[in-house]
């Protein structure tokens, strides 16, 4: 993403990723000084018709496709979540609609995302995901894993057993370290990222 010299404008051109040469578009980022919103229009097309994944990422480096861009922006520390939740990554912009032609239009208003100060989005990477963003609603009150290695083919996590753990935590706050699950998240249709879970001991056998 680059910015625009002369006020808060930004602009990001959108490239296909994971060998995905279709998906092409350009974003333009506009920051009012009086409100504090950031607005992001433009057009994204080459998609699957239905929902796309939307976030800022950490870095700016698109030389291996997703893989190289890091994870979400996210320099406050929480938890991933939806763009209106006060809990959420500061790249968490949620989802955006393809139609039956795989063309989105996009339109975003944000207070979260900025074009300047320390928390800049500016020089970072803007990814357009091939599955929809589940807005952190999934580890939410109640966290369903398997006990065992999950196995992923594609970007939907295969639940190979379930336990149901009763626990209202942040997500990356988990403690209960007795059993740990791998968990592989993809981007872009590739792998990512591998996180660790935990489950308490006297639940390693429950179903």
């Amino acid at each position: 993403m680059a910015g625009k010299a002369g006020g808060l404008k930004g602009v990001a051109l959108i490239g296909g990723g994971g060998g995905n040469s279709t998906v092409a578009g350009a974003l333009h980022f506009f920051q009012d000084p009086s409100t504090g919103y950031t607005e992001v229009r433009g057009r994204v097309t080459g998609l699957a018709p239905g929902l796309h994944g939307f976030h800022i990422h950490s870095f700016g480096d698109t030389t291996n496709g997703c893989n190289s861009t890091g994870p979400h922006f996210n320099p406050h520390n929480k938890s991933h979540g939806a763009p209106s939740d006060d809990e959420r990554h500061v790249g968490d912009l949620g989802n955006i609609v393809a139609n039956k032609d795989g063309v989105a239009d996009i339109f975003i208003k944000d207070l979260q995302i900025s074009l300047s100060g320390p928390h800049s989005i500016l020089g970072r990477a803007v990814v357009v995901h091939a599955d929809s963003d589940d807005l952190g609603r999934v580890f939410q009150s109640f966290l369903r894993f398997g006990s065992s290695t999950l196995s992923v083919t594609s970007s939907k996590v295969i639940i190979i057993r379930q336990v149901s753990l009763d626990f209202d935590l942040q997500f990356n706050n988990l403690y209960s370290i007795v059993m740990k699950l791998e968990v592989v998240v993809v981007c872009c249709s590739e792998i990512w990222k591998s996180l660790a879970l935990f489950v308490p001991d006297f639940l390693k056998n429950g179903s």
